[in-house]
């Protein structure tokens, strides 16, 4: 059986039902707690009985009684509504059920806990991956050569053996048909490359590939130069000339060129007429072609690349970052 609680007071003002009175006495015989509480509450109470009456003045009377008739009724208000009384004699919970009860909810609040925590990890790694993968998504600017000499020095490599410090890519199938004159540069050997295996191979690559040759055009060399070998050329031979197209991925610069018109709506720049020297932005590449050929052969040739400007947008930055990452870990 529980103590009495807060009927020690009503005990000691004597305000119990008489039976509940009877039962609580009955309690108070046996328990030396709830005596010593009531005998306390009884020599308060009389203590307080002999206390001289101080009698208020009228001004504070009449201020109380009109602060009182504001305060609002405290019934339906559970704010102001005191807990419900306990009946002290109700069986008291059993010991096992609290524990198990008490168990139970520390358990489901340490799951709610570990599963805020997995939440706020997965989020906070979901976070660090998208800023690095914007991060590796950024392109690198591209400045276009503008030398006078530079179109005439593409033209005059074209159709040779390798350049130096070039990297002759081996495309499957190859076909090994090694002309004369290349087999005698430098030890290194040209093959001649079928063209839908050169687009293919773009294409496989991440580079921006042609929708198809020209007719009469074939594809004589595909090297990637540069000191990172990170510029793709290929060469591309004709009864109208020599077409030499050169590839980097990267942001164009613009800040200095001019667009021509005459290219179906496409942002080609014109860096030279003698020989046509031309520079475009598609998609995430940067393409560059130098030519010998006439304007409508050029302008028919420019036409079959597609016409996709630099997306700079956070979602297209992501996923160039992500195919950054996987193209990284993919490299043995």
């Amino acid at each position: 059986m529980t103590h009495l609680g807060t009927l020690i007071s009503a005990l000691a003002d004597d305000q119990l039902p008489p039976a509940t009175r009877e039962r609580a006495l009955t309690h108070v015989a046996g328990c030396d707690q709830c005596a010593a509480e009531l005998a306390v509450a009884r020599a308060v109470r009389k203590r307080l009985s002999c206390a001289r009456d101080v009698l208020p003045t009228t001004d504070l009377t009449s201020r109380l009684l009109a602060l009182s008739a504001q305060i609002p009724d405290a019934e339906g208000d559970p704010l102001r509504k005191g807990p419900a009384a306990r009946d002290p004699w109700a069986p008291a919970p059993e010991a096992g059920a609290l524990s198990c009860a008490l168990t139970g909810d520390i358990a489901a609040h340490a799951r709610r806990r570990r599963s805020r925590r997995v939440l706020v990890a997965a989020s906070s790694g979901v976070a660090v991956l998208a800023v690095a993968l914007f991060t590796l998504g950024d392109r690198p600017v591209v400045v276009p050569d503008r030398h006078v000499a530079s179109p005439l020095t593409v033209l005059a490599e074209a159709g040779g053996a390798t350049a130096a410090g070039a990297t002759e890519v081996a495309l499957v199938p190859v076909l090994p048909e090694v002309s004369d004159a290349a087999g005698a540069g430098d030890g290194a050997s040209s093959v001649d490359l079928a063209d839908s295996t050169a687009l293919a191979w773009m294409a496989e690559h991440g580079w921006t590939s042609p929708t198809g040759i020209l007719d009469g055009f074939d594809v004589t060399s595909v090297q990637l130069v540069g000191p990172e070998r990170d510029v793709l050329r290929v060469d591309l031979t004709g009864p109208e000339g020599t077409i030499v197209v050169r590839e980097q991925v990267g942001r164009l610069d613009t800040s200095s060129l001019s667009r021509s018109e005459g290219f179906e709506g496409r942002a080609v720049y014109v860096l030279s007429d003698e020989p046509p020297h031309l520079v475009w932005q598609a998609g995430d590449t940067v393409i560059d072609v130098v030519a010998e050929v006439s304007k409508d052969v050029l302008a028919s040739f420019v036409a079959t690349f597609p016409a996709h400007d630099f997306d700079a947008g956070v979602p297209a930055r992501i996923s160039r970052g992500w195919t950054t990452m996987t193209g990284a870990l993919g490299t043995p």
